[in-house]
Formats: C-alpha cells, structure tokens, sequence
C-alpha cells in the first residue's frame, strides 16, 4: 500500500475536472448567480416601491384626514348659526306669545275687578237690605233708613 500519491494520476485526473468546473461556471454557476441577483434586485426594488407608495398612501390619507376635520369643523359652525338663529326665531315668537298672554290676562284682570267691584256693590246694598228685614223682623218694627 503506496500512501503517498501518484502526481501524474492526479494531474491527469485533476485537468478534466478543472475543464468540468470552468464548463460548469459558464454554463451552470454565472447564469444562475445572475438570475439570483436579478430576482434579488427586483425583491428589493419592488419592497422600495411598495414602501413609497405607502408613504404616498400616507400623504394622501393624512390631506383627507385634514379635509374631512376641516369640513367637520364648518359643519358645526354652520349648525352652530343655525342654532343660534333658531334660538332667537324661538325667543322673539315666546316674547311675542307673553306680550299677548299679558295683555289678555291684564284684560281678564280688569275685567274680573271690574265685576268684583259690581258684586261688592250689589252684596254690599242687598246685605243691608236683608239686615234691615232681619233686624226690622227681630225688632218687631220698621228701621230707620241710615245713610252708609
């Protein structure tokens, strides 16, 4: 058993595997390294791409946002004024109602002093008239007229 090797076996082995290998990276290892980069650059352009639409889809969100704040605010301005006009139409249609009322109830107030002052009157003259009778019936004669 021979451990060292025999140099010319091994060059003569050694050539067609070097032409095996040089044919190899031609033919096998550079297209396919070059497809490895190509899919690589486009992994990386298209993960660029995304992220910058993102970023667009960001902007764009954001000036919506900023729109639909803004029109939020001019719709609680304008119910705000409408309110606010609907309360002044609400309190000058009250106050016209209570001057009405006033004046009705003012109206219905002298007319009830009015007839309190002729009940009191007419009371006041038919109780004399009927004390005169009870006295004069009690006495058993006739009363002078007094005058009140």
């Amino acid at each position: 058993m021979n451990i060292i090797p025999d140099l010319v076996l091994v060059g003569t082995l050694m050539v067609p595997f070097l032409v095996l290998v040089a044919g190899l990276h031609f033919v096998l290892y550079k297209p396919m390294l070059a497809y490895l980069d190509a899919r690589a650059h486009a992994t990386v352009g298209a993960r660029k791409e995304a992220e910058s639409l993102q970023a667009q889809a960001a902007v764009r969100l954001a000036e919506w946002e900023a729109a639909l704040a803004k029109a939020r605010l001019e719709v609680t301005d304008f119910r705000a004024q409408r309110r606010a006009a609907a309360q002044a139409q609400h309190a000058r249609i009250v106050g016209e109602a209570r001057g009405v009322a006033e004046a009705h109830l003012s109206q219905a107030i002298d007319v009830i002093r009015a007839e309190a002052t002729a009940a009191r009157s007419e009371l006041d003259a038919t109780s004399r008239a009927l004390s005169r009778e009870v006295a004069a019936q009690v006495l058993g004669r006739a009363l002078p007229q007094l005058e009140a």
